[in-house]
């Protein structure tokens, strides 16, 4: 049996082959690719100048060679199913890794056409094409999506979208992704415009375009409370942008630090200018609320094991919530929760939380978180901030108020430490009155500010009558505690924006904003029997002395020079009464329980000085 399989070789060889016209080769050459043709034989009928050296003869060698003797027997078996398949008159398509003349692999696609005549074949032709470079940029870009996708999945806080020239998306990784409300299974292999929802194609699109146009885009989205900061760059390659890439990086720590360092510059500035305490608060409670989008922040200063006081609150204390708290150390409040453990603390209030809990309850709040305020080692209060959520209030958020508690308690130190000077260098340390230094800087500006508003400023110098014989008599320390006494009792009587402050000695001043003559002669009058109505312990019941003038009388000398010639004339009009400066008025009897001490007031009139013309005189 003779075997007739077209791999055979044909021992008689080929037979001749017509020329191949020159005009046919000159097509054949300016193909881009390999061409050639085998008929049923297997041999050779024609190659361009490619094939032929491609596979390094020459073209009058491989006119009418066998396909073994061209492709060795490793690449023959391995084409041999698509050979057959083209004789049988099939079209092949495959792609093949040849190694050309010069021992380089190279990437093929090959194509095997029947030629078929009156339902015959002929033979086949082949077209060979070129595909190396193709397949290594694909191999490239591959490797680059490899590195993209591991680092957007490597990388905390940040997503990667790569996208080609029509604008679909090639690659969407990334931890954050499904922040902005996708998943990488919905946008790879589509169109911004098929895919994306609401008018976000739209926006995104010419900032797509100029990164194919090989320009950097960036711009910022808010995405609840997440800050993004986005980036939109060409990918290159050959020197050309064949893609672009979009990589989102969340900013939201970065920028709520920023803030806390602004705001803690504020504060900071703030306490270099001297603001008071209570200012300082204020400015802290507003900043928290704002730092963290809260309903409501505070600053609260524990006053004892039991309770607190709001210092300040942003916005303004709500009408169901007292500034005093009295608490117990089982109520669920956050701001408890601190005062009992030293540590912050995050609660969700409920209806069985206790006292402070019902409060913030009943002022719409659900949730609170709060961190201790140490000043010099121990705890001072603690900044809090509430929300009318149950989720408004979150573990991440505590820790970074607590990590803001601790550089506030840094300004509230420093501003406490500076009153604490403040009110050491101006607070006269027996009676705990302002002293003589605070007095003048107070009166400067009371009488500043009633000539700017045109308003009523009085003056009352008080003196202790016969102070020198309780000191002689009883001692300097029973001395000292009469002055305290004296102070107290004074305090007593003075509204909350009138200073009472110690001159020196046995003498006080007091100052009356807003406070005519006439008014400041009562007070006065109420301030003498306050004294002189209870005795002073062992000393026995003691009077005083005042005198009394309004800035509108005292056009001839200062104020305080005034009231104290007022003062005068009281002493020498025997003692235990009230005069005032520039009037005069009929005398009045004294408290009853100081009559006994006025016959011995009688007796250091002389000592006194002369009474003053013109002086209004209440009193014994």
């Amino acid at each position: 049996m003779t075997n007739r399989s077209p791999l055979n070789r044909d021992d008689a060889g080929p037979s001749p082959l017509p020329e191949i016209p020159a005009q046919l080769r000159a097509v054949l050459n300016g193909i881009p690719a390999l061409v050639g043709y085998w008929d049923t034989g297997l041999r050779n009928r024609l190659a361009n100048d490619a094939y032929c050296e491609w596979f390094g003869f020459a073209p009058q060698q491989l006119h009418g060679m066998h396909v073994r003797d061209v492709l060795g027997e490793t690449v023959l078996e391995a084409n041999l199913p698509h050979i057959e398949g083209a004789l049988a008159g099939k079209r092949q398509q495959f792609d093949r890794t040849l190694v050309d003349a010069a021992g380089q692999s190279r990437f093929t696609e090959v194509t095997y056409t029947p030629d078929t005549q009156d339902g015959a074949v002929q033979g086949f032709f082949v077209l060979v094409t070129d595909i190396t470079e193709r397949v290594l940029a694909d191999r490239r870009r591959q490797r680059d999506m490899d590195r993209y996708r591991a680092l957007a999945r490597s990388v905390p806080g940040v997503f990667v979208l790569l996208f080609d020239a029509e604008l679909r998306y090639l690659i969407a990784e990334g931890q954050e992704l499904e922040t902005f409300g996708y998943r990488r299974e919905e946008l790879e292999g589509q169109r911004i415009q098929d895919v994306l929802k609401g008018n976000l194609a739209s926006e995104l699109e010419p900032r797509y375009l100029a990164a194919l146009a090989g320009r950097e885009v960036s711009w910022s989205r808010q995405i609840g409370h997440r800050t993004y900061r986005l980036n939109a760059g060409p990918v290159y390659s050959d020197d050309e942008a064949a893609a672009g890439m979009v990589v989102a990086v969340d900013i939201t720590e970065r920028l709520q630090q920023q803030k806390v360092w602004e705001a803690l510059h504020e504060i900071a500035t703030e306490v270099a200018r001297n603001a008071a305490p209570a200012a300082i608060s204020e400015r802290v409670a507003a900043i928290v609320r704002d730092l963290f989008n809260v309903d409501s922040a505070a600053v609260v200063r524990f006053t004892g094991a039991s309770s607190a006081e709001i210092v300040a609150m942003a916005p303004t204390l709500p009408p169901t919530l007292s500034r005093r708290q009295i608490f117990a150390p089982t109520d669920e409040s956050a701001t408890v929760r601190v005062a009992v453990t030293g540590k912050p603390a995050l609660v969700r209030y409920r209806a069985e939380g206790g006292q402070a809990a019902e409060q913030m309850r009943a002022g719409g709040f659900q949730s609170a978180a709060a961190a201790p305020i140490r000043v010099r080692g121990s705890l001072w209060g603690a900044v809090s901030l509430t929300s009318k959520s149950r989720t408004g209030v979150t573990e991440a958020m505590m820790e970074r108020l607590a990590q803001f508690a601790e550089l506030v308690e840094i300004a509230i130190g420093n501003t406490e430490a500076r009153t604490d000077l403040e009110q050491q260098a101006t607070t006269d340390a027996l009676s705990g009155l302002p002293n003589r230094r605070a007095l003048e800087r107070h009166l400067a500006e009371h009488v500043a500010q009633a000539r700017s508003r045109g308003t009523s400023l009085s003056a009352v110098v008080l003196d202790i009558d016969h102070f020198k014989r309780v000191n002689d008599t009883h001692g300097h320390l029973t001395g000292d505690v009469v002055l305290a006494e004296v102070a107290a009792r004074l305090r007593a009587v003075a509204r909350a924006e009138e200073i009472v402050a110690r001159f020196g000695g046995e003498e006080f001043v007091w100052l009356l904003p807003e406070t005519d003559g006439a008014e400041a002669l009562r007070a006065a009058e109420r301030a003498r029997k306050a004294i002189a109505s209870e005795p002073f312990g062992e000393v026995g019941f003691l009077t005083i002395s005042a005198g009394v003038c309004e800035q509108g009388d005292a056009a001839a000398g200062s104020l305080l020079d005034c009231a104290d010639r007022a003062l005068y004339e009281a002493k020498n009009g025997g003692r235990n009464r009230t005069s005032r400066y520039g009037h005069a008025s009929p005398a009045v009897q004294p408290a009853p329980a100081a009559q006994a001490q006025n016959g011995q007031a009688q007796n250091g009139q002389a000592r006194d000085g002369q009474a003053r013309d013109g002086a209004e005189t209440l009193g014994a």
